[in-house]
Formats: C-alpha cells, sequence, structure tokens
C-alpha cells in the first residue's frame, strides 16, 4: 500500500458569513443606538428650556396688550405697566441685577440696559413720580404712551 494514496487535497476554509455578525459589532450597535437615544433626550430638553424661556414673553405680551384700553386711567395703567417692566427686567437680567433698584438707580440702569436705547432718566421719570402726583393732576398721555412703546421693546427685544 501507498502511504501517499491516504493522502487528501487540503481544503479550504468556509466563507465567513456575513450574519450573525461578530460581538464587537452588536456592541458597536447598541453603543449607536444608545448615543442616539441620549442625543435625541438632550435636544428635546434643550428644546424644552428654550421654549420655557420665551413663555415669559407671550405672557408679558398679553398683560402689555391688556394694559391698553383707552377706558382704563393712565395711573392705573403706569401702576401696572412699572410692575410689567420690573418683571420683564427680572426674567431678561436676573434677579440679582435689578430687582433691589429704586428710584434714580432703577432709571439709570433701565437707561443702561434698553435695548432700544430710550430714555429713562428723563422719559420715564412719570414711572417714579406718578404715585406720588395727587390724584387731579394732569398727567401726559404722550409721556405714557412713550413708555408704553419703551415697553414693549423690552418684551419684543430676544
Amino acid at each position: 500500500m501507498n502511504p501517499t494514496e491516504q493522502l487528501h487535497d487540503i481544503r479550504g476554509l468556509d466563507a465567513i458569513s456575513w450574519w450573525p455578525p461578530a460581538p464587537g459589532w452588536w456592541v458597536l450597535l447598541g453603543l449607536i443606538v444608545l448615543t442616539s437615544f441620549v442625543g435625541l433626550l438632550i435636544y428635546r430638553h434643550r428644546s424644552q428650556q428654550k421654549k420655557r424661556r420665551n413663555d415669559w414673553r407671550i405672557v408679558a405680551r398679553k398683560e402689555w396688550l391688556a394694559l391698553r384700553p383707552l377706558h382704563a386711567p393712565p395711573r392705573e395703567q403706569m401702576t401696572f405697566l412699572s410692575v410689567l417692566l420690573r418683571r420683564v427686567a427680572v426674567q431678561r437680567h436676573g434677579r440679582d441685577a435689578c430687582a433691589g433698584l429704586s428710584g434714580e438707580h432703577w432709571l439709570t440702569w433701565l437707561t443702561k440696559h434698553d435695548p432700544q436705547s430710550f430714555d429713562w432718566t428723563q422719559s420715564g421719570r412719570i414711572l417714579i413720580e406718578l404715585p406720588y402726583t395727587p390724584p387731579d393732576a394732569p398727567i401726559d398721555e404722550s409721556q405714557v404712551d412713550k413708555v408704553y412703546r419703551a415697553i414693549r421693546a423690552w418684551i419684543d427685544e430676544p
């Protein structure tokens, strides 16, 4: 008997199938899915925060519009506009920056931070003087209107 007859040809390796993938690919796929999910959560959270930041503007606009009816006395309008302006300023610049200011310091701060460079020290003086004027004292409607429009600029400015 010939020993070479017992030898067979070398058989090649089987082709590697593409499915199921190796464990490393499963780990990579899991990381991609997890990263996408976390990214989606972060995106939703930031968009909700942005929406909440802009919600105060919507409320302030509604209050601003409600204060303008012509039948409301200017004294009452200015009282509410003063409160609204303070709330808008606190929302825009933070409580520490402006909540404790009053009188001339408040008007100076408003002039310094006004989005449209409105001169609060001159035209906005009605905000600090009107509460102390006699009830029968005449009120300049044009000055009330200027302050009214200036507060709208504070609300609308990004």
